[in-house]
């Protein structure tokens, strides 16, 4: 490892060596040629040799620069290295040129083309036109014209070269162009050149942020040829896509794209009805491909039957956080009852009844039988059970297996070091096939089972969990195939509990962040971007906000989707991408399998790269990672007898580790010189938008990676440039490339260096690399360490003692033996440990990386257009129910209950393993089916939401005797709530008028009420669930989560205000023999005055109330005809009640 700042000359001298990649003979001529040109000068011998030697570093000279014929270092050595240091020209056509045709990526005939375009549009730029240039190069040299009339500077060759490249492809073409080297550029000339044709390209950029730049950018250059441009990433309204999407150019994101493309053809918006997917240029492309080629854009909805399972999900949360894992291995479950306990193994096994249970307290001696009364009996053994000792309940539980001798019983008690200590094993004998259960016994009726493997704990918890929502469920069964509430439960606990365990051992600032009211995944091995819009499925994401108490939202629904790998096949052999870094061989060859052979090409830098990369080092122990890591950092930005002070970017793998680091140097740093880059949702304009000074220190993640264009002052450049540390092993090449990019850019000088911990790497990492480390190579490495730490130090000692021999008594003798030492520690430093080390852990993630392609490639991908075929028959099956007449009496609530009978569906049935065209075949009558169901008024599944809206549409029809008779049906379902269906039963009934209408309206009115008790019970379980089982105190988060259920507690008592008033008017009419009249209002009139009096809490309240409108309360009522100013002060007295509780949110 370099020191950075070590001031020593054979430091330098090792620095060519290992970081240079000379050879040990070239630094010896070198050092040979710098001391006979040094002989006879007035100045420090070492200053001098080391203010050259960091020349030769910063610039990435290499020993051919200097050698002459092959053999001798040229004369006038110092003069020749600062000439090159110097050289700012740009490389010529024919170098680039011959540099893309040493790859063999592209054949020469093309080149060929490619050279003469070029050379020709180049001779006529001084020229106003050109008639005589035809084609191709008529087309590049308007295009040129028009940058420089617009952006003010003339499109270098590599630009040009790449614009040929692009257009003179046949199919797909992705070229990698380096960081910093003008990709946007060739992707405006090559749009426009598109656009000329008659195209409609799209532009699809890795960010909103960089979308929206390079489009305000280059507005001027497409102005001046005619070509409207717009972009889809700021737009809100329908109207406005559509004027984006008439346009010649559209800028945007995957998710602009996918997402309008789901809002035409899902959602039926007209928002592009006429624009094809023609062409697609891909900024980016490598990262948008490889690393979130799996990701899916979708269209949230909401879907109601969701919320119901957020109580499931809470009980699952609460289990979960009471478990223990002991140092020993085992996991302790929840603390409950021994009774609990005894009736999940009764649940499981119908041949034990409650008179066996009785019967087993008998023989154990807890209790006497009372013959006459069985089920006080059984409360009696309830009760003793769960005051039993450990005595009572080892007596209790040898008596039960020896009536139940299917059973293995382990008994345990735990030690005072929390380890656990085998108490008893009821074992009975004769019986080969025992379901075996092992249970930690408290004592005070109170026990844990105990599980030896994860798995084990997931079983047990989803069977308590299926039995718990079964007791409950009392709905009908149904034989279709669109699953219900219960058939959700019974799929997907057991993936539920695993998401839970999953959450509780995720990191906040690692893999997520809090923003905003809740919980943002953060892409931290790749981008290091704040994802804001996206969010976990398959309960993961309730299950951190339950873990931070932050703002809980329902699990979503998928009905529509489309994969960024779907949306690149939708431009068949038209695509077009362009990188800093296309990856290593294994994903370029990935990515030509996945999109029909699409060609590849690297595209020299324009200028001479300067990048110094430094010998990578791995550091066992993360207290002296960090400490190498901020003494490198404190080296760079300190001036030496050489250099002036540098500027440092150091990347870290998570926001935890910067603020980490950030803590370290601020003793060191000076406080306006240390800067924080971590998060995108921050102002970070101070960084990204201003000159990097000397002696800046950035502190980041990736995010300071791909995309960041870090602007350097001249004087960090002439002192080496920016010196970026990246303090982890990045997921792949790319990112790593991506990271060294921020740096020597554009010719500038520049140096990196990767510093990583060992303990950090995954355990598949570390397995990996064990597996590759024979025992030969091991005790190699070992003994030529042992021969590094025994002479290193000595060599380097040696060598500088040699130094100073020399400085005082210059002979050829001494000169000799100087030399001599030289090539002694050279000879010792050539191969280091680390060295080893560290390709070793290269290597590793490169059979990662194979690993993670295949999966890709085999499993992911395949899954992916497996799904959106899927989803290609759903719209042709939506297409049918708009265009049939026989649909359009209830179309919309049709196409509302297919959307949802389509997710079920795909949630339920869907199955990697099964062939596509089965899964085609029984998704088509599946859903014919329900859509004859649906036309016959009836629900396809046990759900009942279809008849809330079915009703509610034929009430606002006013077919209300139709609209009474779906209201009742969604009752006689019995699976969800019954507040709705109740109160829209009674809203139909008052204005139909008929006989009797006020006592039955009263009964549905009464009956809510009752409802409305039963529902804040379910929402107090629910909040009592996720405080009990707060791991972190987080008081802002505890703020947000409470407010967010106090808004729905007074929502929901509103609404019970209003039915009560309903109820005394219905009485009051009741007893007069009297009328009512009625007036419907939009939900939003129950919290009307709330929001005038508290507008902070219009957000709130607006959120809540969509949420019940969702569930089907499209009107409230009132019954009250007249305005009464009795009757508003009334309702304001009415309110005061809620004062304290608005005042507290």
């Amino acid at each position: 490892m370099e020191a950075s700042g070590n001031g020593s000359l054979s430091s330098r001298l090792l620095s060519l060596l290992k970081n240079g990649k000379w050879e040990i003979e070239d630094v010896v001529k070198l050092f040979k040629a710098l001391v006979k040109e040094f002989n006879g000068r007035d100045e420090d011998f070492r200053k001098w040799m080391m203010t050259i030697l960091h020349q030769v570093e910063i610039h990435k000279i290499s020993a051919s620069d200097l050698i002459l014929n092959d053999t001798n270092i040229v004369d006038h050595v110092e003069a020749k290295i600062n000439q090159i240091a110097k050289n700012t020209d740009e490389k010529t056509l024919d170098e680039i040129v011959k540099e893309i045709c040493d790859q063999a990526d592209i054949d020469e005939q093309t080149m060929a083309q490619v050279k003469d375009i070029v050379s020709s549009v180049s001779d006529c730029l001084s020229a106003s036109t050109a008639p005589h240039l035809e084609e191709n190069k008529q087309s590049l040299f308007k295009l040129c014209k028009a940058v420089e009339k617009s952006m003010k500077y003339k499109p270098r060759v590599t630009q040009m070269v790449s614009w040929c490249i692009l257009v003179l492809s046949k199919s797909s073409r992705l070229v990698q162009v380096g960081t910093g080297e003008g990709k946007s550029c060739i992707v405006a000339m090559f749009a426009a050149y598109q656009a000329m044709m008659g195209k409609t390209p799209d532009i699809i950029s890795s960010s909103p942020v960089l979308a929206e730049r390079d489009k305000e950018e280059w507005s001027a250059f497409y102005n001046e040829l005619n070509i409207t441009v717009d972009t889809n990433t700021n737009k809100t309204k329908d109207n406005e896509l559509k004027e984006c999407y008439e346009c010649k150019v559209v800028y945007g994101t995957t998710d602009g794209f996918a997402g309008d493309f789901l809002r035409q053809r899902f959602h039926r918006k007209d928002v592009r009805p006429e624009r094809k997917f023609e062409c697609v240029i891909v900024d980016e492309v490598d990262s948008l491909m490889l690393d979130k080629g799996p990701e899916v854009v979708y269209l949230n909805s909401r879907m109601p039957l969701m919320e119901q399972l957020n109580g499931t999900l809470a009980e699952i949360w609460f289990v979960i956080n009471q478990m223990e894992c002991l140092d020993t291995g085992e996991i302790l479950g929840h603390v409950q009852l021994f009774s609990q306990l005894l009736s999940e193994i009764m649940h499981g096994n119908k041949n034990i009844d409650q008179l066996s249970i009785v019967q087993t307290a008998v023989d154990a001696g807890l209790m006497s039988l009372n013959p006459m009364q069985t089920e006080e009996n059984m409360t009696n053994v309830l009760k003793r059970l769960d005051n039993a000792s450990v005595v009572q309940m080892v007596a209790f539980l040898t008596m039960f297996v020896g009536n139940f001798p299917e059973y293995l019983i382990k008994l345990y008690q735990q030690a005072p070091d929390r380890t656990l200590r085998k108490l008893n094993e009821i074992n009975p004998t004769g019986t080969n096939d025992r379901q075996g259960i092992s249970i930690l016994l408290l004592g005070n009726g109170k026990c844990r089972v105990v599980h030896f493997e994860e798995d084990s704990l997931v079983t047990a918890l989803g069977k308590r969990i299926k039995m718990v929502y079964q007791s409950e469920s009392t709905g009908e069964q149904t034989e279709s195939r669109i699953p219900g509430l219960q058939d959700l439960v019974d799929g997907k606990v057991k993936t539920w509990i695993e998401s839970a365990l999953q959450a509780t051992k995720m990191t906040l600032g690692h893999e997520y962040i809090l923003h905003g009211d809740g919980v943002a995944p953060v892409d931290y091995s790749s981008t290091g971007i704040v994802q804001n819009n996206m969010k976990w499925g398959e309960g993961l994401q309730q299950f951190l906000e339950m873990k931070h108490q932050t703002k809980l939202s329902n699990m979503s629904l998928v009905t529509n989707f489309m994969s960024n790998v779907g949306l690149f096949k939708k431009y068949k052999n038209q695509i077009y991408g362009i990188t800093g870094t296309l990856g290593d061989q294994s994903e370029l060859e990935m990515l030509k399998q996945l999109y029909n052979g699409i060609d590849v090409c690297k595209i020299p830098s324009f200028k001479r790269r300067k990048l110094y990369e430094l010998e990578g080092v791995i550091v066992p122990k993360e207290d002296d990672w960090i400490k190498t890591v901020c003494k490198v950092v404190q080296d760079q930005v300190t001036s030496t007898v050489y250099r002036g002070p540098r500027a440092a970017l150091v990347i870290c793998e998570t926001i935890n580790r910067a603020l980490k680091f950030y803590e370290n140097l601020e003793d060191t740093i000076p406080s306006d010189k240390l800067k924080l880059y971590v998060n995108n949702n921050m102002d970070n304009s101070k960084i990204i938008d201003s000159t990097v000074q000397v002696g800046n220190v950035i502190i980041a993640t990736n995010l300071a990676g791909r995309g960041t264009d870090l602007k350097v002052c001249e004087r960090v450049n002439e002192a080496g440039g920016l010196f970026v540390v990246q303090t982890f092993l990045p997921l792949n090449i790319r990112v790593e490339q991506q990271a060294f990019g921020r740096t020597a850019r554009q010719g500038s000088p520049g140096s990196a260096q990767l510093i990583m911990c060992a303990s950090h790497f995954s355990d598949l990492v570390k397995l990996v690399m064990d597996l590759n480390t024979s025992l030969t190579s091991l005790l190699s490495r070992l003994n030529h360490l042992k021969t590094i730490l025994m002479s290193g130090g000595c060599k380097e000692s040696l060598f500088e003692e040699n130094v100073n021999r020399y400085l005082e008594n210059n002979s050829s003798q001494n000169q000799d033996t100087m030399v001599s030492a030289l090539k002694g520690l050279l000879t010792t430093k050539s191969v280091t440990f680390m060295e080893s080390n560290l390709k070793e852990a290269k290597d590793a993630r490169t059979i990662m990386v194979s690993i993670r392609l295949s999966r890709f490639l085999e499993k992911d991908i395949p899954k992916i257009l497996k799904e959106e075929e899927l989803f290609s028959d759903y719209l042709d099956i939506l297409d049918d129910v708009y265009e049939n007449k026989v649909f359009s009496d209830q179309r919309d609530v049709i196409v509302s209950c297919l959307h949802e009978c389509w997710g079920l569906w795909l949630l339920m049935h869907f199955a990697e393993e099964k062939p596509i065209e089965t899964l085609k075949k029984q998704l088509k009558m599946d859903l014919k089916i329900a859509k004859q169901k649906l036309l016959s008024r009836e629900s396809p599944s046990s759900m009942v939401y279809y008849y809330i809206r079915s009703g509610n549409n034929l009430l606002e029809r006013g077919r209300l005797a139709e609209s009474i008779e779906m209201y009742t049906k969604a009752l006689e379902g019995g699976t969800s709530g019954n507040i709705i269906p109740l109160y829209n039963r009674a809203l139909a009934t008052i204005t139909e008028k008929n006989t009797g209408y006020i006592a039955q309206a009263l009964t549905d009115l009464e009956k809510a009420d009752k409802a409305i008790d039963s529902y804040k019970s379910y929402l107090e379980n629910i909040l009592a669930c996720m405080k009990s089982s707060r791991q972190e105190q987080t008081t802002e988060g505890d703020a947000v989560l409470i407010n967010q259920f106090r808004v729905k507690y007074v929502i929901v008592d509103l609404l019970k205000m209003n039915i009560q008033d309903a109820v005394m008017k219905l009485k009051r009419a009741e007893n007069m023999g009297g009328d009512v009249s009625l007036t419907e209002k939009h939900p939003l009139f129950l919290v009307a005055l709330i929001m005038l009096i508290y507008p902070r809490l219009i957000d709130d309240l607006t959120m809540e109330t969509a949420h019940i409108i969702s569930f089907g309360l499209e009107n409230i009522f009132s019954l009250d005809t007249i305005f009464s100013a009795s009757g508003l002060l009334s309702k304001v007295f009415k309110l005061v009640k809620f004062d304290k509780v608005f005042k507290n949110i």
